[in-house]
């Protein structure tokens, strides 16, 4: 391992330690529910979220103590909103293992995204007791933009599904992705982190210039994975996006850009169902896909706007001192682009 998994790797002991604190210890509902809640952050990750937060936070001189909390709830969100996220989506596979929806049938995985989501309440009330009134209301306007966002995104990418948009521009993609990873992936976390340290409103500008950035590129780049990686190195299902029909930069390039027989026979293709499509369907879609050059085009996208968040950074040395915390920010700009998982 090098400094920045061994970063992420001790951010996310922590974090973990912090949710198990987090979940109730109560023997009635333990194995029906709270059980249930460390099934998706037990599993391998990444942990980016909120070692972002904890991250900007003592990048700019405040303390682990301070955000140790708030960042597990961040974690938290997110594994409710992937519970929901992959039933919606029929998704089969998340970090290497069913989608918890396949193990314990719909009801229950839903259940345990909405009880996951109004467990991460309490946390952050209690910041007001840790931070201080003002800091804690922050926080909670951020987590509140960001559900909103979340789940705004979400209500788009699905309707564009439901009713066949393939007449999107790059810009309808940059949009829904600012929606849906933008704000909980990097824009919370870093924005918190912020707010827990207190900086001025400019410097928080910043920072939120260089977390779209950052956020665009990293969903490319998972767009990316999906189609080049297979199932055992990723842990998610190889080709899932085209199974579900996901607006992603490559698909939504690849009809722009195909030939007109070959754009309508992805629509035909792209109307069906998952439960509809066969192999080798999916198959046709992929070999669109590749003579539309359609990977190539978005995973330069991506370093664009990963070189775009690099400059952003590199301009905020006199606030961000060196340190092992802005050397993680730094580093994670690398990871985003160059990751194979």
């Amino acid at each position: 391992m090098n400094e920045f998994d061994d970063y992420l790797a001790e951010c996310r002991a922590l974090v973990l330690e912090e949710i198990r604190d987090i979940i109730p210890k109560d023997p009635r509902y333990g194995p029906v529910l709270y059980e249930l809640m460390l099934d998706y952050p037990l599993r391998e990750g990444k942990g980016f979220r909120p070692a972002l937060c904890i991250a900007t936070c003592r990048a700019l001189g405040g303390h682990l103590e301070a955000t140790l909390r708030t960042a597990a709830v961040l974690e938290l969100y997110h594994n409710a909103f992937l519970i929901h996220d992959d039933f919606e989506d029929g998704s089969l596979m998340r970090r290497g293992d069913n989608t918890l929806h396949r193990k314990y049938g719909a009801p229950i995985a839903i259940n345990v995204g909405d009880a996951m989501l109004a467990l991460s309440l309490s946390p952050l009330l209690d910041n007001m007791e840790l931070l201080g009134l003002g800091k804690a209301l922050r926080i909670l306007r951020v987590v509140a933009d960001m559900a909103r966002e979340s789940a705004e995104g979400q209500a788009l990418e699905l309707f564009w599904i439901r009713e066949g948009r393939w007449d999107l521009s790059d810009e309808d993609y940059f949009h829904l992705v600012h929606k849906k990873t933008c704000w909980y992936t990097f824009l919370a976390p870093i924005l918190i982190g912020g707010i827990i340290k207190g900086v001025a409103d400019d410097k928080m500008k910043t920072l939120e210039a260089f977390a779209v950035e950052l956020g665009v590129a990293f969903q490319i780049v998972d767009d990316v994975l999906n189609l080049e990686v297979g199932d055992g190195a990723y842990g998610k299902e190889h080709l899932g996006d085209l199974w579900e029909g996901k607006h992603t930069l490559i698909l939504m390039h690849a009809m722009r850009t195909a030939n007109p027989s070959d754009t309508t026979r992805a629509q035909e293709i792209l109307q069906k169902s998952r439960a509809d499509k066969t192999d080798e369907e999916v198959r046709e879609l992929h070999a669109i896909v590749e003579r539309t050059q359609s990977v190539d085009y978005a995973r330069n996208v991506a370093y664009s706007r990963a070189s775009n968040a690099r400059e952003i950074l590199s301009n905020t040395t006199d606030w961000l001192q060196p340190s092992v915390h802005r050397a993680f920010l730094e580093q994670i700009v690398d990871r985003v682009v160059q990751r194979n998982r």
